[in-house]
């Protein structure tokens, strides 16, 4: 499965797209883990990154979402997660995520 929507861009580097996600299977239904390949643009660079990340709903109705980059980059990594639980968020919102 491929999503790819919007780009995000954060000082120049781009959440480019989400693909293969799979979803694992889980017995907690207020939270869901998955599987996918990032497709980031670090200077002018395209990397594809195998992440991983849980979105889980709090008691309050507001979503946790927890990314972990499964190797190694060089390139800092908040604004990568920050761009992908942002990313993330939004396919999560428009229903896409399996």
């Amino acid at each position: 499965m491929t999503v790819a929507r919007a780009k995000h861009t954060i000082s120049g580097m781009k959440i480019v797209d989400l693909a293969n996600v799979s979803r694992k299977q889980t017995h907690l239904y207020y939270r869901r883990e998955f599987k996918a390949e990032a497709a980031i643009e670090i200077m002018q660079q395209t990397r594809s990154v195998p992440v991983e990340f849980v979105l889980e709903l709090r008691p309050t109705g507001a979503m946790d979402i927890n990314v972990v980059i499964v190797e190694d980059i060089d390139y800092p990594l908040v604004p990568i997660v920050n761009g992908l639980k942002t990313y993330i968020l939004e396919l999560d919102k428009r229903g896409v995520l399996p």
